[in-house]
């Protein structure tokens, strides 16, 4: 073995020495609880989100004297409410699609590949912001960028458990067929996984904005109208992130039938390949 390849081998045992401690560290138990919290964030968010809208509704209707901002306030609470139960119903199911259905590779070098990617990513992002707050001095960009930072090394760590969270398992005499079908279910079952952590960090990122777009308008006494309209888009955004469980359950029904439907293609060819053989 010449130099260079065993310089390879070092870097190739290093970095799976240290996948392993990350692996260790977060396991899939402690991401399950994590992801069941990021749910609750993101349920609790919702609620919050349309108690605001109410609440601005009836401040809205009391300084413009208009029955109809007050109504169009109790109309946000209700679809806030109805959205919550429905994305409630469908995190339960998705969660049940997840664990019951099992997928096959035939390695699992391409989580890990993945995982990897991620991670250095996260890294890579994390060394730009801390340049860029040394160099201009901008701490608020540098925890943007941090928090966007742990955001992707989070990701990555749930990508790294992915085998166990996902029901995945390794079958080594796959064929190439079979493995690009594994492939598939893999990346559909991981975005399935992810959208607890999407919806939970989504909400509370609309959450803080509108919050801050409050204490702001509070603090420079600004108008209530203006204070409004800036924190419309938030409001936006989180209806749109509320829907994310349904919505993602839905695309991933979608999507499996398909899969299904290229498994039972497979299954047809290689019985008919066994029946010529035969």
């Amino acid at each position: 073995m010449n130099t260079i390849e065993v310089k390879l081998a070092i870097v190739s045992r290093f970095i799976d020495a240290l996948l392993s401690k990350l692996r260790s560290a977060f396991p899939a138990e402690v991401c399950r609880k994590h992801l069941a919290l990021f749910r609750t964030l993101g349920h609790t968010g919702t609620l919050i989100a349309g108690v605001l809208g109410l609440l601005i509704g009836i401040v809205a209707a009391i300084k413009s004297d208009s029955f109809s901002m007050f109504l169009a306030g109790i109309a946000w609470l209700l679809s806030m409410l109805i959205i919550d139960y429905v994305s409630r119903r469908f995190a339960q199911v998705s969660e049940h699609l997840v664990s019951s259905t099992k997928s096959y590779l035939s390695s699992s070098v391409y989580i890990e590949a993945i995982a990897l990617l991620v991670l250095v990513a996260s890294a890579a992002l994390f060394g730009f912001g801390l340049y860029a707050a040394i160099k201009i001095g901008g701490i608020s960009d540098f925890v943007k960028v941090g928090a966007w930072s742990v955001w992707l090394f989070y990701i990555g760590i749930l990508t790294l458990n992915a085998g166990e969270l996902l029901n995945v398992e390794i079958k080594a005499e796959l064929k190439a067929e079979e493995e690009g079908v594994g492939l598939l279910e893999f990346n559909t079952k991981s975005a399935l996984l992810a959208v607890s952590f999407y919806f939970g960090s989504g909400i509370l990122f609309g959450l803080l904005n509108i919050l801050w777009n409050i204490f702001r308008g509070i603090k420079e006494d600004m108008l209530f109208a203006n204070v409004a309209m800036e924190s419309m888009p938030y409001f936006l955004t989180i209806a749109i992130i509320a829907s994310l469980p349904f919505l993602a359950c839905l695309a991933f029904l979608l999507l499996y039938t398909s899969i299904a439907a290229v498994k039972s293609l497979i299954r047809i060819a290689s019985a008919v390949d066994k029946k010529d053989r035969a």
